[in-house]
């Protein structure tokens, strides 16, 4: 069964792949040129005249510049953090349950509370530390921690 962290992300590729072939399917009328075939002038400069109404390049550069940031935040991380704290929400769920039932004494259900509420919290710091992203070695210690915590639940119960 796929979790929600897994469904969101599979929707959001199609998301986006859709609207990305709309997009350059509605930029794809060979009757409006935009201008790509510039007559040249011999010294170097475009003959802008052939543009079409629609082009909004306030500069006479015949290709914009595209500048690409030195640093661009990886959003999956932002599902990093989701993942540890939905995960932690299953296993507090489940304690919750044993609890109820009888399966847990109330020592097991502090220790096992006092866990989760360190791995959340350690999750919680390292998003805040790192602009909401949580990195790849620290969520696979976190990630190590959470499924320890699921273990010492079973095996308490």
């Amino acid at each position: 069964m796929f979790s929600f962290a897994k469904t969101a992300a599979i929707f959001a590729i199609f998301i986006s792949a859709s609207m990305g072939v709309a997009f350059a399917g509605s930029h794809g009328d060979p009757s409006h040129d935009h201008g790509h075939d510039f007559d040249h002038h011999s010294d170097g400069r475009h003959d802008r005249s052939l543009l079409g109404d629609d082009d909004i390049t306030p500069d006479d550069n015949a290709s914009p510049a595209f500048v690409v940031p030195a640093y661009t935040p990886a959003y999956v991380s932002g599902s990093r953090l989701n993942t540890i704290l939905s995960e932690l929400r299953a296993d507090n769920q489940s304690m919750n349950a044993d609890r109820a039932r009888g399966l847990l004494t109330s020592a097991e259900y502090q220790h096992l509370r006092a866990e989760d509420a360190r791995i959340r919290h350690e999750a919680m710091a390292t998003a805040n530390r790192n602009n909401g992203a949580i990195p790849a070695t620290r969520y696979v210690a976190l990630q190590n921690q959470a499924q320890q915590l699921q273990a010492d639940i079973r095996r308490m119960a």
